[in-house]
């Protein structure tokens, strides 16, 4: 597979690095000297230092026989320009635009794809959608969904009274009377992916695979607290909170898909209250307008004695999302200590996830992450449903659908060589989940999750489609 990325910023830069890792071959155009020779001097891959818009650049980086080009430049404008030309010009790849516009990315045009564009997206309604999913399960924890959400995995930070630690995997198995799978364990700066034998320490991160009901009892075992979320303190209200906004008030029209279907399960409206926090006036004033139903207030949550109100203190969760990244972890960090039980924190590396962990943040959500998510699952060769990364991207979570052209069907799972460090964790029958064993035969149209090795990915994409 030959890639061919414009932009090498932030994400540009984080999805080159993991295509590269798991094997494929990348071409970079960045504008900006400064990035293309940090770039040039980090990533194995080929660099140009031009503009994107230019078509002696994009044939210099190979764009006849690329499988895909994805457009990750800080202008809306570049992104779906680049898009439109290289569609125009070259029938081959597909074309993927990050558009942050609220305006554009609703756009009808792009919708029926006359500018060019295959897919499109948009780093708020990303953001917004991890948001609301742990929103959806009381904000204990980051939550990733499979098998159309019936199955969920959930990560813990295991604490010193923890039931999991200084055991043997198989043993607390055995002892309890309910089935969960613990996927993968982050321990400092190693990830490992757990056997029988594996015994858990203090202060280890578990990714626990499981359903709704035992994740209440796992819950319950581990003195985590799980509440009724109904009076939430927003800060920030910049695009990511007016997608939360317009989830919590009922007004779908320009929600991400996937919000829709928590109306029932997490948006009451006569119930739920919200309080938005922004220090921009003219910003208030128009949040203000469209969610008569919020109190908003113009405010500088860093100025002193705002946090400590004491109205504000009697909200039962508190979503840290403004644009600056470091205010979000101190601000909920803060707002914990003062008596706020729950907070949830929009970041913008992965790699800070783990300080705000630390500073007893109960979720953090990467932006970068979930754009980079989103892309790599439209990457994906094979019939790709779900893609999360894991402990900085070193590790993949991939559930798709096993096609009549891979050579897994008819296959025993004891039979199958996997990559290295590869682990089946989940398979779902016409609607059944099964837990993987050794003499189980694989079938057309089973749907399965598997956590890998990003240098691994392409050997697992061989076993999908060949």
């Amino acid at each position: 597979m030959y890639i061919v990325n414009l932009g090498a910023g932030r994400v540009g830069y984080m999805l080159a690095r993991q295509l590269i890792d798991e094997g494929k071959d990348v071409a970079l155009i960045e504008l900006n000297s400064d990035r293309a020779k940090t770039s040039s001097n980090n990533l194995d891959c080929l660099v140009l230092n031009a503009s994107g818009t230019n078509l002696v650049t994009l044939k210099k980086a190979g764009i006849n026989k690329a499988d895909a080009f994805v457009s990750v430049t800080e202008s809306d404008e570049i992104n779906m320009i680049a898009c439109g030309l290289v569609s125009t010009e070259f029938s081959k790849p597909v074309t993927i635009a990050r558009v942050r516009n609220m305006d554009y990315s609703d756009s009808k045009l792009i919708e029926n794809s006359i500018l060019g564009i295959d897919h499109l997206i948009n780093p708020d309604k990303e953001a917004s959608s991890a948001i609301l999913r742990a929103l959806e399960h009381g904000a204990i924890s980051d939550v990733m969904k499979f098998v159309n959400g019936k199955i969920e995995m959930r990560d813990i930070l295991l604490a010193r009274e923890s039931i999991f630690i200084n055991r043997p995997l198989k043993k607390i198995r055995n002892e309890l009377d309910f089935d969960f799978l613990i996927t993968v364990i982050i321990r400092e700066k190693d990830s490992i992916i757990p056997d029988g034998e594996t015994i858990l320490r203090e202060n280890d991160r578990v990714y626990i695979l499981s359903n709704e009901e035992v994740f209440k009892k796992i819950y319950s075992l581990e003195k985590l607290e799980g509440m009724e979320i109904n009076k939430i303190l927003l800060i920030g209200g910049g695009d990511v909170g007016a997608y939360i906004s317009e989830a919590i008030f009922g007004n779908y029209e320009n929600v991400p898909n996937i919000l829709g279907k928590l109306k029932n399960i997490l948006l009451n409206k006569k119930k739920k209250k919200l309080h938005i926090i922004d220090k921009n006036y003219e910003r208030t004033k128009v949040l203000s307008e469209r969610f008569p139903q919020a109190l908003v207030t113009c405010q500088d949550v860093m100025d002193e004695g705002v946090l400590e109100d004491e109205e504000l203190l009697k909200n039962d969760l508190i979503i840290s999302a403004t644009g600056n990244h470091e205010l979000n972890i101190i601000t909920g960090s803060y707002a914990k200590s003062l008596g706020i039980k729950k907070a949830i924190s929009l970041v913008l590396k992965d790699s800070y996830r783990h300080m705000a962990h630390n500073l007893n943040l109960d979720v953090t959500i990467s932006r970068n992450a979930t754009v980079v998510n989103s892309i790599l699952k439209i990457l994906r060769k094979g019939n790709i449903k779900n893609v999360y990364t894991i402990s900085g991207g070193k590790l993949e979570v991939i559930e798709f659908t096993i096609s009549d052209k891979s050579i897994l069907v008819g296959k025993k799972l004891s039979n199958i060589k996997l990559p290295k460090n590869t682990l089946i964790i989940l398979i779902s029958r016409r609607e059944k989940i099964i837990i993987p064993y050794g003499s189980l035969v694989l079938e057309n149209n089973d749907q399965i999750a598997v956590i890998t090795e990003r240098e691994s990915i392409k050997k697992m994409e061989g076993l999908l489609v060949e």
